[in-house]
């Protein structure tokens, strides 16, 4: 804020300092102002138009306020401004994969090592890319020579610790949310996921652990609590479970797959009416999942409303959940 005030002041002496209005810019954008260092950066670059920093940050800006499209504009002036920045192609790889375009953002990462062969980012964002295009071991690389060009890059082991875990390299994925926790040991997310590569293992208690210390930083963490319930589920202890999903939805009312959950938890527990409740709940919040329409025929089935039941049973099954073909053979046949 103290800088900020300095800056303002630098203003006030000078009301033509590109160099103020951007530097302002870039204060109040770490403060978390974001629309008013995208009113600064407006007037340094009306001030002068040939700053490819100020560009590339009122691009990082944009991007930030969801409009992707105007940063990759911003971008575009930056680089050319300054062909040989590389920061610039970063970020518009950063904002095309927002927009869903890959394999251009995977273009303008390459560009951006190519200029700046240790920007360790770059090589993690590129990371990302891949993934999301199907290139696991690609993304393995980079993530790989991310952590090699910064050891302290948290985000390099945390990207890698999840492409172990989707292999079923819990071992792996276990050390790299370790060295990330080592790292930053206030990051509730490395212990969420380091929780979660526990369970897959079935060290439940040690899971709990770390899903307690996360909820310890981030009290109100529904991801942490239903993942804590999806722990008591797999022990077998279907009322603990219950009771931490509805701590999930308590702090986010909207998750879809908490509902679906603890109304598998309450069936289990014969609480038929309470899980079709659930159920129901998580078919209103995510219309397109086949499997609490499944929940929803059992549990209608179960108390008597066959007819119901079985139109659940059919949607599921229908929507590609093969399971529900049991309940339409056994209940279901005209």
């Amino acid at each position: 804020e103290g800088a900020v005030t300095d800056f303002t002041k630098a203003i006030e002496l000078d009301p033509d300092s590109a160099e103020a209005y951007y530097s302002r810019g870039l204060t109040r954008g770490k403060l978390g102002d974001l629309e008013g260092a995208l009113a600064d950066f407006n007037v340094s670059i009306e001030l002068n138009s040939e700053s490819s920093l100020a560009y590339n940050n009122r691009g990082n800006i944009k991007s930030d306020l969801g409009d992707p499209t105007g940063a990759i504009e911003d971008y575009d002036e930056a680089i050319n401004l300054d062909p040989a920045f590389a920061m610039p192609y970063n970020n518009r790889g950063t904002a095309k994969s927002k927009l869903g375009d890959k394999k251009s953002a995977i273009a303008d990462y390459n560009k951006a090592i190519e200029l700046d062969p240790k920007m360790e980012m770059a090589y993690n964002n590129r990371g990302n890319a891949r993934l999301a295009s199907g290139d696991t071991k690609g993304a393995l690389e980079d993530f790989n020579k991310a952590i090699e060009l910064n050891p302290k890059f948290i985000t390099g082991y945390f990207n890698r610790a999840n492409i172990k875990e989707q292999t079923g390299d819990y071992e792996g994925a276990l050390a790299d949310y370790t060295k990330a926790i080592e790292i930053n040991p206030n990051y509730a997310d490395s212990f969420i996921n380091r929780g979660y590569a526990k369970t897959n293992m079935k060290d439940y208690e040690g899971a709990l652990k770390d899903f307690d210390k996360a909820i310890e930083l981030q009290p109100k963490s529904a991801i942490a609590y239903y993942n804590v319930g999806l722990t008591y589920y797999k022990m077998g202890k279907y009322r603990d479970a219950v009771a931490n999903y509805g701590k999930a939805i308590e702090w986010d009312p909207r998750f879809a797959q908490a509902y679906e959950s603890r109304g598998t938890s309450k069936a289990l527990l014969e609480d038929y009416k309470g899980a079709l409740s659930d159920f129901t709940r998580a078919i209103d919040l995510d219309p397109e999942n086949p499997k609490p329409y499944y929940g929803s025929a059992f549990a209608r089935i179960i108390l008597g409303n066959t007819e119901s039941g079985c139109k659940d049973a059919k949607k599921s099954f229908d929507m590609g959940y093969s399971r529900a073909e049991e309940l339409l053979t056994k209940y279901c046949q005209q």
